[in-house]
């Protein structure tokens, strides 16, 4: 072989090498690009919470005051960036969603996360404003009843709409006044003004600021969405169980709320039983759902991770409670019986309507409640729990 032939063949080889090295960084790109652009799950990338989360979560005044949307719900920018509700969502994990979380928790509920045993206090006008422009946000731009923002966030939405249980389960069955505009409401503001009552709460501390979530169907699918997690379930379910509790032990011999005419009084507490019916039909169906679209294995193993993170059952006391205590302290309550172990106990548990009506019905025998005036009450509960169900 010539000189000039051995220069064209090793020019040859490396015209070859070259193109192989070519279509191998061609291919390499073709696999890393997509990586890059997409999660492990091959959905849009995502994004960790912003740096100035990791300052509110440890700061609830801080996370209260960055994160307020203002009176008229308008500066919601800060709380976009920490919720990503636009763009490339949330990442799930430590960063992502658990550090999200953590910030939303202690802006609204104004506790860390570290610290949700303490005493709550009355929520503040800023932390009722910023739950109300979450739920706003994370209800925005979906399909009804199908918001898909991050699983992780459940958990702390859970918490968030257990401090403000009373609210959450009022903005589920009758939600405001038609005519009241503002994201919150305090104790004197919501009082009627022939003196009837008050359409926030029935037993006014007379120092609670309530959150006045948008219309129904918005919070509606974030409760639903948050309830398809076990661990958010068992905290909504807890909160809303020690709600009807408190409430029950409040009302007279004759099952009417104290004070105003009787009429009202008895209007108002049948109304109130119907609410938590309807609340308790909305998280069941929730866990149907969740099945149904594969957030959850089944119904045994939803139901069973429920009992594990439930804190107990719970009881009114067997005589009228007279005080009137904060509405943000009604998750803290704690439990008066353990719901037991086994598939037995998770039965039961995940049964609303035996949760509610042993509840009501041991509070009618040992209050004394007339028996016709008992079934009618029950009748009622019993009717929006189904109604509530077969609307799903």
């Amino acid at each position: 072989m010539s000189f000039l032939d051995r220069i064209r063949g090793a020019a040859s080889r490396r015209t070859v090498l070259l193109a192989g090295a070519g279509v191998l960084t061609l291919a390499l790109l073709a696999v890393l690009v997509p990586a890059l652009l997409l999660g492990e799950d091959g959905s849009e990338e995502c994004r960790q919470a912003p740096d100035s989360a990791r300052a509110q979560a440890r700061d609830p005044e801080r996370a209260a005051q960055e994160l307020d949307p203002g009176e008229g719900v308008t500066r919601t920018g800060p709380l976009k960036r920490l919720l990503r509700t636009t763009g490339s969502p949330l990442c799930e994990g430590a960063d992502g969603t658990q550090l999200a979380g953590r910030a939303l928790v202690a802006a609204t509920t104004g506790r860390t996360t570290a610290d949700q045993h303490e005493p709550a206090r009355p929520h503040t006008e800023r932390a009722a404003r910023v739950a109300h422009a979450a739920v706003l946000l994370l209800s925005r731009g979906h399909e009804r009843y199908q918001p898909d923002f991050p699983l992780g966030l459940n958990p702390y939405l859970a918490r968030m709409f257990a401090s403000y249980i009373h609210d959450t389960s009022r903005s589920l069955v009758r939600g405001a006044p038609l005519d009241w505009k503002a994201p919150t409401a305090t104790d004197e503001e919501a009082e009627y003004s022939d003196g009837s009552g008050n359409w926030a709460t029935p037993f006014p501390s007379g120092r609670d600021v309530h959150v006045v979530f948008p219309e129904f169907e918005r919070a509606q699918k974030v409760v639903r969405r948050a309830a398809a997690s076990p661990r958010a379930f068992a905290t909504l379910y807890d909160a809303e169980r020690a709600r009807f509790a408190w409430y029950l032990e409040r009302l007279t011999d004759t099952a009417r709320e104290p004070g105003g005419k009787p009429e009202s009084g008895a209007l108002s507490a049948e109304m109130e039983l119907e609410q938590s019916a309807t609340f308790v039909a909305e998280l069941m169906g929730s866990r149907t759902v969740a099945v149904r679209d594969g957030l959850a294995p089944s119904l045994a193993q939803f139901d069973r991770a429920v009992l594990r993170h439930t804190r107990g059952l719970y009881h009114p006391a067997d005589h009228r409670v007279r005080t009137r205590s904060s509405t943000a302290a009604l998750a803290q309550r704690s439990p008066d019986a353990s719901a037991g172990q086994g598939k037995q106990a998770a039965d039961r548990l995940m049964d609303g309507r035996v949760q509610l009506f042993a509840v009501f019905d041991a509070w009618a025998r040992e209050r004394g409640i007339p028996e016709g005036l008992a079934e009618r009450i029950r009748i009622r509960m019993d009717t929006r729990y189904a109604s509530s169900l077969n609307l799903l």
